[in-house]
């Protein structure tokens, strides 16, 4: 009966800890969503790029998705996958597009440099959409996002770099602060902390005495606390005047894509009501000016079995940085999510440094207490 009250008393806390970690995350999000309202309605967006926007409406989440969907609007790649639901999504740069220095950081933190092992496989992901190559140079500049030629550890470690990049432009144009607000992280992080402390000392207990009861609802604890951590959003960033100027002129914008928009983008131009033609037919305004498809020798893309999807609306990713238009966020979740795991991962470095430095300025002043203990022991006993 004792240790069954135990259990539940341990059961308690835990939950009691998972809660108030949900709590913080809830009370973040109204300053992750707040907009400044705006007076007028825009119908166009403001000078700059959608990840700079992005991030300026704090959504860190879906400006991936947001970048994505504007490089295929802009026609400057397409975005392919197999027929049907399922099967690798890749971009494919257009022949004798021009990008800017941007867009090429942007392609390359999607795609690591093909070497050893990395090379094989990405022939290996070539083969699998009917792309047949010796050496990747010779085929098609393809990024793949979701299949086997998506390096995910890469990926995930070149969009942190590149975000953080960003970032740092945001500052050196008088956009944001030099630093954001973290407070919540650090909560959730010392949370984390102390119960991974008791934790382990529930294990050891549980290692000499035989009781594992307490130390598993614990472990389960942390787990759960580490995975709100990881839901948690990034570090809010610190508008200057002239940031919260670009971010009410982004209200205004969002304000027209709720409005007059929402409706029709998402009907025509989500990933299920888009169009999507074989790679290498015929646009319907090729058609209806009656051109005849003629076979594309030099096209490798053309000639496979894959399809490409015709975006064309030019506010197609801000109405996925708004949440008019989920579904593009979701097909690129895992990626989308990548940057922000890897900050939340830094705050809690950060606060186990902070508690490391702490117990070590604490360890440094009892050492010197014990130090002039002993001095003035000496001078008593003389």
């Amino acid at each position: 009966m004792m240790e069954l009250s135990r259990l539940f008393g341990f059961v308690a806390i835990g939950v009691v800890l998972v809660l108030i970690a949900l709590l913080i995350v809830v009370m973040t999000g109204p300053f992750v969503k707040h907009l400044p309202r705006s007076q007028v309605v825009h119908y166009v967006p403001p000078a700059g790029s959608v990840i700079h926007h992005g991030l300026a409406v704090r959504a860190d989440r879906r400006v991936l998705a947001a970048a994505i969907i504007e490089l295929v609007v802009t026609r400057k790649v397409r975005l392919l996958t197999m027929p049907g639901a399922r099967g690798p999504i890749a971009l494919e740069v257009r022949p004798n597009v021009e990008l800017t220095p941007d867009d090429l950081r942007f392609l390359q933190a999607l795609r690591p440099a093909l070497i050893g092992r990395r090379r094989r496989r990405y022939l290996e992901a070539l083969k699998e959409i009917g792309i047949h190559v010796q050496v990747p140079e010779k085929a098609p500049d393809i990024y793949f996002l979701k299949g086997r030629g998506a390096f995910r550890l890469q990926q995930r470690t070149g969009l942190s770099n590149y975000f953080d990049a960003v970032r740092r432009e945001l500052v050196s144009g008088g956009l944001t602060h030099k630093r954001p607000v973290s407070v919540h992280l650090y909560l959730l992080s010392l949370l984390f902390l102390a119960v991974c402390i008791i934790g382990f000392l529930l294990v050891i207990g549980a290692i000499v005495q035989g009781e594992w009861s307490g130390a598993i609802v614990i472990v389960l604890v942390a787990v759960a606390l580490f995975g709100v951590l990881m839901i948690a959003p990034p570090p809010l960033l610190r508008f200057t005047p002239l940031g919260r100027e670009l971010r009410r002129y982004l209200s205004g914008l969002r304000d027209y894509v709720r409005l007059a928009e929402q409706d029709r983008l998402r009907v025509l131009q989500s990933p299920q009501g888009a169009l999507r033609l074989p790679a290498g037919a015929l646009t319907p305004g090729g058609k209806a000016l009656g051109l005849r498809p003629a076979p594309i020798t030099d096209d490798v893309v053309a000639q496979t079995e894959l399809d490409r999807y015709l975006l064309i609306e030019k506010l197609l990713p801000y109405a996925v940085l708004f949440r008019c238009e989920k579904q593009w966020q979701r097909e690129f979740q895992q990626l989308g999510s990548a940057d922000v795991s890897v900050q939340n991962l830094h705050a809690l470095e950060s606060t186990l440094n902070g508690v490391a430095a702490v117990f070590q300025a604490i360890s440094i002043v009892l050492q010197i207490a014990r130090f002039i203990g002993s001095v003035l022991s000496l001078f008593a006993r003389g």
